[in-house]
């Protein structure tokens, strides 16, 4: 055993000193938190995935383990094909929330601190990132490159598969200076999923030795691999079976079959009964046609907004043509949300762009 964990410990080094270091602050955060009696709030991104969620709530669920009142900020409702997490108490929409847009209170106490994993600014909170900015201070888990300059109070890193194996470690580190048992195993569940999304359930060049480690460990908590991948990626409505044939039909190609494009207006959600979650497969099934370097869908949300996402399959870089739409991630998937624009004229936008970099 001694060799094993050995073993564990050679690929797992780089994270150590990060992992100790906020886990230190999320204790004295929570220590803070417990002795005013006050409240925190975990702010994921927008158009909420599995990574964000599960990060998000994972590391609510562990600082309520060390006594702090914390909920998750969410700037949209949660996908139904994440309910299977049960993880609705720790869910808070201050948006909604009266009591919170009156007196600044998060179910009866005072808001007290903002964290973010999954993401490290407001801006990319939808409407809940001025709730976000309302602290100058934050403690930030995050695996998307940033602006932001190093701080104590901040782990970003790019080369980590997701924000929630990087706060799994983090809960580690908690465990090993406190004593505290705080990786639950509803904790295991939300950080699993996180994995399992990012990851693309251990099959994107993202899936490192560390992350099949953490995933392992997390099966040894309690952690259904099988439920989160079930969930995730394979259960689907009729709605969303039937709408996601039709994007994938509409897919149109250009510089010679290395760019896919499709877009789903608001009007074939209806058509079809299908959520936006209909349709998440179809850029990554995009991507993997032969010849395609570049796989682009737009959809349009229910308030109007459109939606971007970005996948590559080697040499593209997605980050960078996001960011000219204001978004952003990573290099091999990304996204951006527009507004005020037509679905057909973003579309022409992007793809001209888009020909200028393939």
């Amino acid at each position: 055993m001694d060799i094993v964990n050995n073993d564990i410990n050679s690929y797992n080094r780089k994270y150590l000193a990060d992992a100790d270091r906020m886990a230190k602050r999320f204790i004295e955060a929570a220590g803070k938190l417990k002795e005013t009696d006050s409240a925190v709030l975990v702010f994921p991104h927008r158009s909420v995935d599995g990574d964000c969620v599960g990060a998000a709530c994972g590391l609510s669920d562990m600082l309520r383990a060390l006594g702090a009142n914390a909920y998750v900020a969410m700037p949209e409702k949660l996908p139904e094909n994440m309910n299977f997490l049960g993880v609705d108490d720790l869910l808070f929409y201050p948006a909604e929330d009266p009591e919170f847009n009156k007196d600044r209170l998060v179910k009866g106490k005072p808001y007290g601190a903002a964290f973010a994993v999954d993401c490290s600014e407001g801006g990319r909170m939808g409407d809940c990132g001025r709730y976000f900015d309302m602290f100058d201070q934050h403690l930030i888990v995050d695996h998307h490159a940033s602006v932001k300059v190093r701080s104590e109070d901040y782990w970003i890193m790019p080369e980590a598969s997701s924000a929630s194996e990087l706060c799994f470690y983090v809960g580690l580190a908690i465990e090993r200076i406190t004593g505290i048992k705080v990786i639950s195993e509803r904790v295991a569940d939300c950080f699993t999923a996180g994995i399992v999304t990012d990851t693309g359930r251990f099959t994107y060049t993202n899936t490192k030795p560390e992350t099949l480690i953490a995933a392992g460990l997390l099966m040894s908590r309690g952690a259904s691999i099988n439920a989160a991948s079930y969930n995730l990626f394979d259960r689907i409505k009729v709605g969303n079976y039937r709408i996601s044939a039709a994007a994938r039909l509409t897919t149109k190609f250009f510089a010679d079959g290395k760019i896919a494009v499709t877009f789903v207006p608001r009007e074939l959600f209806d058509e079809y009964g299908a959520d936006n979650a209909g349709v998440d497969d179809v850029v990554a099934v995009m991507r993997d046609i032969d010849g395609v370097e570049l796989a682009i869908m737009l959809r349009t949300l229910e308030n109007g907004t459109i939606r971007g996402n970005l996948r590559s399959k080697s040499y593209f870089d997605c980050a960078k043509l996001a960011e000219q739409f204001g978004g952003g991630g990573h290099a091999k998937a990304s996204g951006f949300t527009a507004s005020d624009i037509d679905l057909t004229e973003l579309a022409d936008r992007v793809l001209e762009a888009a020909m200028k970099m393939i």
